[in-house]
């Protein structure tokens, strides 16, 4: 390898720094056309879904079958994107996007940002309550509904009863819980849990900053920058800053065996190459190269 040349990843590799620059680029554009989004989503997968369970051997765990979690999860994907998107569950979507990330234990998480037609939008609260709820539902109303919640919505303990918990920062809970009790929505599902038995979190947005959100949390990489310095040339190599002290889990690398997306949206997007005035981009061929270029056209002519 030449020192001083930096070493880049093409922004068609998945997950390089062009790459993730052109995703986040191409999201803004659709919802520029389309208007901010309407709803935040996070699906979780849930590893004791019976599609999951049913299907382990007597000596199986879930934790060994990375392949069962990745088929379930992109089954349940898909279904979860054909409510808004098909049945208009959450009101009819005119676009929408999702990316998936992978969290430490392994479990496959996806981010959606869904748009909806004008007559859906939430425009007061009482429109926002009859879709999101921020509540324990009542164990005596719907038990299987509280069990979900409480199973794969709670967060903590934490905080004094729990100073220990990973949450836990400096004293306090880096995502401020507990909330404050609020007994009225303000505008800054239970159809989706009963469904999906699973970690989902329904939120209405109103900006594009839940995109630029995204693609900062999913995208972010590492906290820091590595490079060496050698007489006076600095060798950059993204290949390496890529690879090194990465972790792939293995419904990941199940995940990408399988093909499955990592980011999918509603729209095609052309991107269309840009040049200042008497700069365009021009390729030139060395001699060498030249030359052989007229000899092969040369022999094709007395062929």
């Amino acid at each position: 390898m030449r020192t001083g040349i930096p070493v880049i990843l093409s922004s068609s590799f998945e997950g390089s720094l062009r790459n993730m620059r052109e995703r986040y680029a191409d999201a803004m554009s659709i919802f520029t056309k389309y208007s901010a989004p309407d709803l935040f989503i996070t699906f979780t997968a849930n590893p004791k879904w019976p599609e999951i369970t049913e299907n382990l051997r007597p000596s199986e765990h879930t934790t060994g079958r990375p392949d069962l979690l990745a088929r379930v999860f992109n089954l349940k994907l898909k279904s979860l994107m054909d409510d808004p998107t098909v049945h208009g569950a959450l009101g009819k979507s005119i676009a929408q996007m999702y990316t998936i990330e992978f969290q430490r234990r392994g479990l496959s998480h996806a981010h959606i940002l869904i748009v909806l037609w004008a007559a859906d939008k939430f425009s007061t609260s009482e429109h926002i309550d009859k879709f999101v709820r921020a509540e324990i539902p009542s164990w005596i109303e719907n038990l299987r509904l509280h069990g979900i919640v409480t199973k794969c919505l709670m967060h903590g303990p934490c905080g004094i009863d729990n100073p220990g918990a990973p949450c836990m920062e400096a004293g306090q809970c880096k995502t401020m819980f507990p909330k404050e009790f609020r007994t009225e929505t303000t505008m800054n599902n239970p159809y989706l849990l009963l469904k999906y038995d699973a970690h989902i979190n329904v939120e209405v947005c109103t900006s594009l900053r839940a995109v630029k959100y995204i693609y900062k949390y999913i995208y972010k990489g590492f906290d820091c920058a590595n490079m060496v310095l050698s007489a006076g040339q600095v060798q950059y190599n993204e290949i390496e800053n890529y690879i090194d002290a990465r972790y792939v889990s293995a419904p990941e690398a199940m995940w990408r065996l399988l093909g499955s997306h990592m980011h999918d949206r509603s729209h095609a997007v052309m991107r269309l190459s840009v040049h200042l005035p008497n700069q365009k981009r021009v390729t030139f061929k060395d001699g060498h190269e030249g030359e052989a270029l007229e000899a092969a056209r040369s022999r094709q002519k007395m062929l």
